[in-house]
């Protein structure tokens, strides 16, 4: 597999050091509380140019195949320059005539040659140059095969947890540093004030780092299928993944960080505007039925009051703003969004947990509770779904009417529609038919379906063992309809009546079983429809 220059020589090595830095930055600042004179800028170039250098210097030492003796006397001597480099680097910008001078005074006094601000340099870089030579290891091993060994950590997940953790690290230094000590003791809530620049530099080269990773996992999967890979697909992968990070930052800046409505206020407010438009609702309903009502009442010589729609003042709505010049509207509608993309957030992680823990998602399963509230999930959205299935046949024909109203056409089905369905009008064997059609109708609204791929029989094999009293009868009403069904001849009355008195038996049968929520309104009304002699 070819390898990516750019990528592996100046992308990563520049992306470790400048998250690096930022970690750098913000113990400087935490430290330049106590100690305002230090030189920041000192310290923080210091741990990026030893970073720096610990990556090029492991990827020496893996070239020149050094081991054993040697590898320690190469490390010794390179942290021995890196105190030197440090020592020799504290003095640009002060006068050579201070520096001659403090030179000189090294024999007499030879603890002025490492003082307190080189070693805290030195300590800070030691630490860049441990975690960069680390990162630089677990980078170069991706892809190799994993160690029989039960210390062993592969290198993704190495890199990971390096990185949370150096950011986690980084938030609370630089949280701390803005925030305050004398704030933080106070336990009070002061606001920090602007965007913290290192933390977002640090969070961002990260994650193009850890894409970069992915990346380099799937090019390695791809080289083992004997997969072409384009030159180009790297560098698109950056672009790619900068405008993800874009329009995630996009997003984090919309969405409110200061002065958040809490759960139960926004909860508060949302069940205010709902019962408020349900008011509004009835009493448009309630106005309208009163103006039909009106003609009526005057014909029998009386008079309805029509008083016009009062649904009364909307909720007010007063969140706690920081400065009074938000909106309130806008303030709450932040706050919605903001809970709304929590809520979303949590559910995906909790979700993706579960679904990569198969056998943990079937021990939950299994519990009580969890199969009551699935049960009620289930009715609940089969009920909203009839409810849909239903607005959806109506409102089409309900518009097809009134638009043939409008145009004059007497719609001529709508006595027929009127009409109750009698089986008196249809010949004995649609009644025969009919007989087992309402049987699967019947069973269906009680949690029986049965399904597009299953023949009568296999039907009557599932259903069956739920209705033992009448499975007999379920038994001779499925081989007499497969009968009408599939043949010619005369039916007698005689037969009729036998299989009339079987419907009868499994109607009743079928009326035990437990019901979906919902289904009893249906059946009545089909009961009401259906006459039969």
């Amino acid at each position: 597999m070819n390898r990516d220059i750019w990528i592996e020589d100046v992308f990563r090595p520049l992306a470790v050091g400048g998250m690096i830095g930022c970690i750098a930055l913000s113990l400087v600042h935490l430290i330049q509380l106590f100690f305002p004179s230090w030189n920041g800028t000192f310290l923080v170039v210091s741990c990026v140019a030893v970073a720096l250098e610990a990556n090029y210097s492991y990827r020496l030492v893996r070239s020149q195949r050094l081991s054993g003796l040697d590898r320690l006397r190469f490390g010794l001597v390179e942290i021995a320059v890196i105190l030197i480099s440090l020592r020799a680097a504290s003095y640009i910008g002060d006068p050579w005539s201070a520096v001659l001078q403090d030179i000189r005074a090294w024999p007499q006094d030879p603890l002025r040659v490492f003082d307190l601000e080189v070693m805290y340099a030195f300590l800070l870089a030691l630490l860049s140059w441990s975690v960069s030579t680390q990162t630089t290891s677990d980078l170069e091993r991706i892809g190799e095969p994993p160690v029989r060994d039960k210390y062993y950590v592969p290198p993704v997940r190495s890199l990971v947890n390096r990185f949370f953790w150096g950011g986690a690290m980084l938030l609370w230094t630089a949280g701390l540093t803005r925030v305050g000590i004398s704030s933080l003791i106070n336990l009070s809530r002061p606001p920090v004030p602007g965007i913290i620049l290192n933390v977002l530099i640090y969070f961002v080269l990260g994650l193009l780092v850890l894409g970069q990773i992915r990346f380099t996992q799937l090019s390695l999967r791809w080289h083992k299928a004997s997969l072409e890979v384009p030159q180009a697909l790297a560098g698109r992968w950056i672009r790619y993944t900068l405008v993800l990070l874009t329009l995630a930052g996009l997003v984090a800046f919309l969405l409110p960080t200061a002065y958040t409505l809490p759960l139960l206020d926004v909860a508060a407010i949302v069940v205010q505007a709902l019962l408020y438009a349900f008011n509004v609702i009835f009493q448009l309903v309630l106005f309208g039925f009163l103006l039909l009502l009106t003609p009526l009442a005057r014909l029998f010589g009386g008079d309805i009051r029509t008083p016009a729609p009062d649904p009364g003042p909307p909720p007010e709505l007063r969140p706690p703003t920081p400065n009074g010049s938000t909106p309130a509207w806008f303030e709450i509608l932040r706050a919605v969004v903001f809970w709304a993309f929590a809520f979303g957030v949590a559910w995906y992680i909790v979700r993706s947990y579960l679904r990569d823990r198969p056998e943990l998602m079937a021990s939950l399963k299994q519990l009580r509770l969890v199969r009551s509230l699935r049960r009620l999930v289930r009715a609940f959205w089969r009920q909203v779904n009839r409810l849909l299935g239903a607005a959806r046949e109506r409102i089409p024909q309900q518009l097809t009417l009134l638009r043939k109203r409008r145009m004059g056409v007497r719609p001529i089905e709508s006595k027929e529609r009127a009409r109750f369905f009698s089986l008196r009008g249809l010949s004995r064997r649609q009644r025969m038919l009919y007989y087992y059609l309402s049987i699967l109708r019947r069973a269906a609204r009680r949690g029986y379906p049965r399904s597009q791929s299953q023949t009568p029989y296999e039907y009557d094999t599932d259903l069956g063992p739920s209705i033992p009293q009448a499975r007999a009868e379920l038994n001779r009403l499925t081989e007499a309809f497969v009968e009408m069904r599939y043949s010619t001849h005369e039916v007698d009355e005689e037969r009729e009546r036998s299989v009339r008195a079987d419907w009868k038996t499994i109607r009743a049968a079928v009326r035990s079983l437990s019901r979906p929520m919902g289904s009893d309104e249906e059946e009545v009304d089909t009961e009401r429809r259906v006459t039969s002699d």
